[in-house]
């Protein structure tokens, strides 16, 4: 579905897009009306990408987690676009080091062994931290309306449902996404900052509306997946309460956003340079305040 009003062209939005708004609005304008791309591959988000259709796999299937499969797959891809080459490692080296971080290169066996210690450790997480769990969906699709012209799009990562105590008939669901993250997981500031909560919530409102689930039978979290942590600390769950007003307030940001794309309102937020793709580009010098 196109969208003959909204600014993008496009008949959805997703919490991707919502997320670059509420940082910089200027930079969802380059990213999502411009359509100007400037994304960069890296070994993090595709380490993230076969970890998250691995999980899909065996929740669809139950059946074992392939490691030959896997291990194949990131020497594939991280031969394809040379993640171990020395130009790569200089070229993100300097990235970096602009920034004033450091980089510590990680090699494709390095990431083979955090996955298979990541998914060994997957099914007793689960077991242990949701007792009596059953999968009810991996990827669930949402294309849920918002408006005359636009619908929230978005994909779950995983859908369960368990008993609300042992041994009860009543049911509650969880709504989790998985994060792939460093070996600590994410900063104290992160867990608390709504911006890097919200997509749950967003997730569980649609969702709930869609099947007529009442929002208190449904929990909501992260799990983060944690490269290079030790055998049996490489899953955590991150809960997320995500009550009425936290999907209120999840509701008035899309309604925000929407308005000003449409109004075409598109400030610079110089506090959101730093990671910024387009900064100290021809786009946006990117320089912050």
């Amino acid at each position: 579905m196109q969208s003959s009003t909204f600014p993008t062209g496009k008949g959805h939005i997703s919490f991707s897009e919502v997320k670059a708004w509420a940082e910089c609005p200027f930079r969802h304008h380059l990213m999502y009306v411009e359509k100007i791309n400037v994304y960069k591959d890296n070994p993090y988000a595709d380490f993230g990408t076969i970890l998250h259709d691995a999980i899909e796999l065996f929740l669809n299937t139950k059946r074992p987690f392939d490691f030959d499969w896997i291990n194949k797959n990131l020497e594939q891809t991280w031969k394809e676009k040379g993640y171990d080459t020395q130009e790569y490692i200089n070229e993100i080296k300097t990235e970096r080091s602009s920034n004033g971080w450091k980089y510590n290169h990680e090699s494709c066996q390095d990431y083979q062994v955090s996955a298979k210690n990541i998914l060994s450790d997957f099914e007793n997480f689960m077991d242990e931290t949701f007792p009596g769990w059953e999968p009810i969906s991996a990827e669930f699709e949402l294309g849920e309306k918002i408006d005359e012209d636009l619908k929230f799009k978005g994909f779950i990562d995983c859908i369960i449902a368990r008993p609300k105590k042992p041994g009860s008939n009543k049911v509650e669901y969880w709504i989790i996404d998985w994060k792939t993250t460093g070996p600590n997981g994410w900063f104290y500031k992160k867990k608390k900052e709504f911006l890097s909560l919200a997509q749950v919530g967003m997730y569980k409102k649609f969702w709930a509306e869609k099947n007529n689930i009442p929002i208190s039978d449904i929990k909501t979290g992260y799990v983060f997946l944690k490269r290079g942590a030790k055998p049996g600390k490489t899953c955590e769950l991150l809960k997320v309460s995500t009550g009425p007003k936290f999907l209120q307030k999840s509701t008035d940001l899309i309604n925000k956003m929407i308005l000003n794309v449409k109004k075409g309102n598109k400030l610079k937020n110089y506090n959101n340079c730093v990671f910024c793709p387009y900064k100290q580009s021809e786009h946006c010098n990117g320089n912050g305040w």
